[in-house]
């Protein structure tokens, strides 16, 4: 009774999926197997140029062209060092393609899936080439971080897989790489130690975290691989890190590299490298301190980023950002109350490069307002959040590209902004009243952190400027990267700045008012970020007729932690500061009293004080009066022939390796090699060729070649049986090709059956320019089948455009037009056969989908997240007007469990209506290698079928447990990728890592009529005909059935294997053990 009532229940659910008609994707034409995939959003078009130089071409649009040609300088010196680094050269010409910002690639198709969706991911190979994409972000620190990035993994991929498709099909094949070995190994060659970088690698090391090597993931998988490059260079020496490369792609296994060439496993090399780090960051941590201000009771997740933390001028309220996988979200904090409110909430969490420059957040003077610039459809917007009522005001900012950093001045008339604006970094003057900006600094050199001091007459900003002086219209040129503190005299506009730090190897940032005489900002003066403040100082030179000055910074260290401080924000006036710390893998809120530092620091700065630190005169400008400038001494000779006393090189000794001027963001460490002086591009002025149009030409992009078992369907297979649901296993060759831009994609190809039966071939095409994206393909595909007449040979011809808009990056809806040509022909086995005569038939219709994916990857055949369709077909044949209509959904959901351990649910089901109907066969997988039928099963013949698809996955059962014009199936899986979850050691090998253990239940039915239970499903009748009698008698047997299981995943020769375990409940009895075999992703 309890069963036949759950089993009543759940069949209306399947009989409810079955009969939906509403609008989908990626029809059940090849079983389970569906394509889903999210959008790039276009809203405006690129108008391509580039430079073409010997080695590289470089490629930019409007407002690049500064970009562009820094890009170009920065390559040729960055890839002169690397290559030595590596001990490899490139041969082919780099393709750097420049975007002015985040936003704009985010428009780009580079990088998305094409018109595959393949699900056997065997001999799937993705031909990456030389072509690099960089964008700018504000700081030309990250942008050289990338150009530098983008070279090495240029080399590595070369190094590793070969030069061209050929050599990279054959090695993609059989070698797999983690993740900490290759971003890894990128990320050291890209970047130095930095304050960020050691900050990251200390709280994992010294948190334990990075003791369950095999666990880490993501970010921190980087960081992780960054160390123990850096720890072989260190120990072993750079020479050996080609060698390791090369062992590695020769024995196609990663430990094997590390073994042969150091002597000693994976194991032990990551166990002596942690060690290592452990006693050094905790030699280092004895002489400093931790935090010691109150933290305040913000709860944290550790998967967000915490950024913009302000204080309100009134000290009553507190406000940041956080930001998980590019989704934002602005937070206000009511200190008294402890009450926190999130604001605003924007962007969709997605597996893609995360923008964390905005929101960009500034408190209003009257504590009541709190302003916030983001960035939309490539626009830039300025809203005002009133706390008291909770309004949002909302304004466009024009002829700017991007906010880094924003503050109010004192009566909350203007603002302060650090923006972007034709691929530059300036300080602008914004008026509130009237909507306009007044460009304070115009250079190539980044300006950043802008706050107002000394009562709003100056504005304090950190820089990479080499001198005090504001030159507009300067040439692109490579400078260092590293930032000083600066003042800019509002009342004068003078172009002559107070320089407050002149530090050529230490990076300052995050400037503001400290006290009425003092300024506080960050620096990583020993690798890690600590507070320091400065006064500007002056005295008495010498007396004739008027008094001279001589000018000079006094600086002071605040702090001496043991973990970097991420951000401050000081409110000068109430004496109060706020401070951002990473800590044992979580972001930290802390709040202090200025009064507090001077007791702890012991007052203020005195003369002779241990910590102090006096800069030298420097051209600055006060406001004291009356002052003489005291003329500066002649620098030594530069000119040709000019003798550098300090750094003298006998004509016959090679050049001494020093630092070029190349903006190398600080990023050039000791333990890497700087290019010479006399090879560096910036010591010469700069040729530049002639700008050109970009004109569109292909390359290949991806190869396909694989075995396989299922056909590539575009649309329902002829009615020929459930014998002929798969091919038999065939070999299929893809070829695609793709413009620089990845905006036209051809792809074709061909599969041949073993036994030369079955075969098909198809031809692509994609525009995916704008918003509006097309594809139009052709396929004509070959089955052969056994019938009551003889061996059938059915060939067909399929044509369709479609199109799709998507609303957003993860929602979309497809409109496509398709026209069918059948051609049945009985082979000639005997004179019967060869009189009967060929048959045609044609179809013509259009379909409509709606899609949404919001999956994030969390491995190979693990993710989490939503995905749905629902879609509607119709089709007539135009000459005697029988039509086809079938509706559907496929739902599906993936939650994480613990750590990997992944569940997974599925909901489909689909329905056909009309003259004509899709045959379903419920039972067995996709892509089944030795499948097997159940010819027990009868069909009903008078449903009129003219097409037939696969019901899967129903496991424990063959193709054909059920069958009609109508299905429905619910799927539920456990998947533990056992090793990974138990192990936390390096995992050496691809087959153990990507190994799974998945227990499963499956549930469905197929059925004619209304719903399984109904009168007119054909199962629920049994018809005994005796002349002149025709009796109907009631089958009595349950139609839906149901299934439960286990079964083993991994990747084996480029495959992914699967193989199940199922028993089949038909019936309410237990079925033998079925066992399937297949070359597929799960659902």
């Amino acid at each position: 009774m309890f069963r036949s009532f759950q089993t009543h229940r759940l069949a209306a659910m399947l009989a409810l999926v079955g009969m939906v008609a509403l609008p989908a994707t990626a029809q059940f034409y090849s079983g389970s197997q569906q394509e889903y995939g999210k959008n790039r959003v276009q809203y405006q078009d690129f108008l391509w140029q580039q430079y073409r130089f010997k080695g590289m071409e470089v490629f930019f649009y409007k407002e690049g062209r500064d970009l562009a040609r820094y890009v170009a300088q920065a390559a040729i010196v960055h890839q002169k060092e690397l290559e030595k680094r590596f001990d490899f050269v490139l041969d082919e010409r780099l393709q750097f393609i420049v975007y002015n910002s985040l936003t704009d690639f985010r428009q780009s198709n580079i990088g998305i899936s094409g018109v595959d969706g393949q699900q056997n991911i065997g001999g799937l190979t993705r031909i990456v080439g030389t072509k690099i994409f960089v964008y700018y972000e504000g700081d030309h620190v990250l942008l050289d971080q990338q150009i530098r990035s983008g070279i090495a993994h240029v080399i590595v991929d070369q190094m590793m897989f070969g030069g061209n498709w050929r050599d990279m099909l054959k090695s993609s094949t059989f070698m797999s790489l983690p993740d900490w070995y290759t971003d890894g190994i990128i990320s050291y060659h890209s970047r130095s130690w930095d304050a960020e970088l050691n900050n990251r690698i200390r709280d994992g090391v010294m948190s334990g975290r990075y003791d369950k090597f095999n666990r880490i993931q993501g970010e921190e998988s980087k960081y992780a691989g960054h160390m123990i490059w850096k720890y072989v260079a260190d120990v072993y020496g750079q020479g050996v890190i080609p060698n390791i490369l090369y062992m590695t792609r020769v024995s196609r296994n990663p430990e094997s590299g590390f073994l042969f060439v150091l002597g000693v496993s994976l194991k032990t090399l990551t166990q002596e490298c942690l060690a290592y780090y452990k006693g050094r960051f905790a030699e280092e941590d004895r002489f400093r301190k931790e935090i010691t201000l109150e933290e305040l009771p913000i709860r944290t997740k550790r998967s967000r980023a915490y950024s913009q933390f302000k204080q309100s001028p009134n000290g009553r309220y507190l406000a940041w950002v956080s930001n998980e996988l590019g989704q934002y979200k602005v937070w206000v904090y009511e200190i008294a109350t402890k009450k926190v409110k999130r604001i605003v909430k924007g962007e969709k969490k997605l597996e893609r490069i995360v923008d964390r420059s905005f929101p960009v957040l500034a408190w209003h003077p009257n504590s009541q307002v709190l302003s916030y610039a983001l960035e939309r459809k490539g626009e830039l917007f300025l809203r005002s959040y009133t706390l008291e009522n909770g309004r949002t005001e909302e304004r466009p900012v024009f002829l700017l590209e991007k906010i880094l950093d924003m503050s109010y001045s004192r009566d909350g008339r203007n603002m302060v902004f650090s923006a972007v604006r034709d691929g530059r970094t300036d300080l602008y003057y914004y008026y509130l009243i009237g909507n306009r900006q007044e460009q304070l600094t115009d250079d190539q050199f980044d300006d950043l952190d802008p706050r107002f001091v000394d009562d709003g007459r100056r504005i304090i900003f950190s820089s990479d400027r080499q001198d005090d002086t504001l030159r507009a219209n300067a040439d692109v040129a490579l400078v260092n990267g590293q930032k000083d503190i600066y003042l800019f005299d509002l009342e004068t506009r003078s172009n002559l700045l107070t320089r407050l730090s002149a530090t050529p190897e230490i990076d300052e940032r995050q400037p503001t008012q400290y006290d009425s005489t003092s300024y506080t900002y960050l620096s990583d003066a020993d690798g890690i970020q600590d507070r320091f403040i400065v006064r500007y100082d002056s005295t008495i030179s010498h007396i004739d007729t008027v008094i001279h000055y001589r000018y000079f910074t006094v600086e002071k260290r605040l702090t001496e932690l043991r973990r970097s401080l991420l951000e401050q924000d000081v409110n000068a006036g109430r004496g109060r500061y706020t401070q951002l710390q990473y800590r044992d893998g979580r972001y930290h809120f802390y709040a202090g009293r200025i009064g507090d530092d001077r007791s702890a620091e012991g007052g203020a700065i005195a003369p002779g004080d241990p910590d102090e630190r006096v800069t030298a005169p420097t051209s600055l400008t006060d406001d004291m009066s009356p002052v003489v400038k005291v003329p500066p001494r002649d620098p030594r000779p530069t000119g040709e022939g000019a003798i550098d006393v300090r750094n003298y090189v006998f004509s016959d000794e090679p050049g001494q390796a020093t630092t070029p001027q190349g903006r190398h963001g600080g990023q050039q460490g000791p333990d890497q090699v700087q290019a010479t002086p006399q090879d560096s591009a910036a010591t010469k002025p700069f040729a530049y060729p002639d700008q050109r149009n970009y004109n569109v030409n292909f390359a290949i992009d991806g190869v396909v070649t694989q075995l396989d078992n299922s056909f590539s369907n575009q649309f329902y297979q002829p009615f020929i049986g459930p014998g002929s649901l798969n091919p038999g296993l065939s070999g299929l060759t893809r070829m695609g090709i793709s413009d620089l831009f990845e905006d036209h994609r051809i792809v074709g190809g061909f599969r041949l059956a073993l036994d030369l039966n079955n075969n098909d071939y198809l031809i692509a095409y994609e525009n995916l320019k704008r918003r509006l994206d097309k594809r139009f393909s052709f396929q004509r595909q070959a089955y052969q089948n056994i019938t009551d007449f003889g061996v059938e040979k059915v060939s067909t011809h399929n044509v369709r455009y479609q199109v799709s808009w998507p609303f957003s990056e993860l929602a979309s809806i497809r409109a496509s037009v398709m026209y069918r040509n059948d051609r049945r022909v009985i082979q000639a086995i005997d004179p019967l056969s060869l009189r009967e005569p060929n048959t045609y038939d044609h179809m013509a219709g259009a379909k409509l989908e709606y899609i949404y994916d919001s999956s994030l990857p969390r491995g190979l055949n693990l993710w989490t997240g939503w995905k749905l369709k629902f879609f509607a077909e119709y089709y007539q044949q135009p000459e005697n007007r029988s039509d086809m209509q079938v509706v559907g959904m496929d739902l599906r959901h993936s939650l994480k469990i613990h750590r990997e351990m992944i569940w997974v649910a599925r909901l489909a089901g689909s329905s056909s209506f009309g003259s004509r109907k899709v045959a379903y066969f419920l039972g067995g997988v996709d892509n089944w290698l030795f499948a097997k039928v159940d010819n027990s099963i009868p069909i009903d013949f008078t449903q009129n079928y003219f097409y037939q698809s696969m019901a899967v996955p129903m496991r424990g059962f063959f193709y054909n447990a059920r069958n009609g014009s109508s299905f429905g199936v619910f799927n539920t899986e456990v998947r533990v990728p056992i090793f990974r979850y138990l192990i936390n050691k390096p995992i050496r090998s691809d087959l153990i890592h990507n190994f799974q253990v998945v227990g499963f239940g499956d549930v469905g039915s197929a059925w004619t009529g209304t719903q399984p239970y109904s009168e007119d499903n054909s199962f629920n009748r049994v018809i005994i005909r005796r002349n002149p009698l025709t009796i109907t008698l009631d089958s009595k047997r349950e139609p839906v059935v149901a299934a439960y299981g286990f079964g083993l995943r991994t990747r084996l020769l480029g495959y992914f294997v699967r193989a199940d375990w199922a028993w089949g409940i038909d019936d309410g009895v237990i079925q033998p053990r079925v066992f399937h075999f297949s070359l597929s992703l799960d659902i």
